[in-house]
């Protein structure tokens, strides 16, 4: 190989500015999700009088989504490995938003818990996605970096976004705290 060709390949390879911006927009991604997870149990007591759920529905509904999110964790890593990030990240962002907006209109609990179901399994491929991004954008020594950063982000979304919430329910009602996130 040449001189001019091996600088070339290393070129190449060398990590870009860019990456930084696909580390903030991991972190937001982390921040949705988070608040997504988060959103029900700001709403579960205006959903108990609402509907007029019992402790066992509640129940239910809360735990719905841990349901599909664990049982899709391994197909969800398969198909990570096999569709592109920016493509199955998008259709699974666009697609967990649409059934988290639903849920505002919910008017029932079957259809809450149906929706529920719907975003756990949506989202249980933004984790490897994840992991797969930092690894093709970041090289190893950034790599731990990378991850805590976007990590944070639950902690942010949970700690400083759901007093937001809860405000957003109070002022506007539990449909919004949906709609919102």
């Amino acid at each position: 190989m040449s001189t001019a060709a091996h600088a070339g390949l290393q070129g190449a390879q060398r990590p870009t500015r860019s990456r930084y911006i696909i580390m903030v927009m991991l972190f937001i991604t982390v921040v949705i999700n988070y608040l997504d997870r988060s959103n029900l149990s700001i709403a579960a007591p205006a959903l108990k009088d609402e509907f007029g759920l019992d402790t066992w529905h509640e129940g239910l509904i809360l735990s719905a989504f841990g349901w599909t999110y664990a049982a899709m964790q391994i197909p969800g890593g398969w198909l990570v490995d096999r569709v592109s990030p920016r493509v199955l990240y998008a259709a699974a962002l666009i697609l967990w938003s649409a059934a988290t907006f639903f849920m505002g209109f919910a008017g029932s609990f079957v259809i809450l818990f149906v929706l529920r179901l719907a975003v756990g399994a949506l989202e249980a491929p933004a984790y490897p996605i994840n992991n797969r991004v930092v690894t093709t954008w970041f090289p190893e020594r950034e790599r731990a970096t990378a991850i805590g950063f976007y990590t944070s982000g639950q902690f942010v979304g949970l700690a400083f976004l759901t007093p937001v919430l809860a405000w957003l329910q109070h002022h506007y009602g539990w449909h919004m705290v949906f709609v919102s996130t």
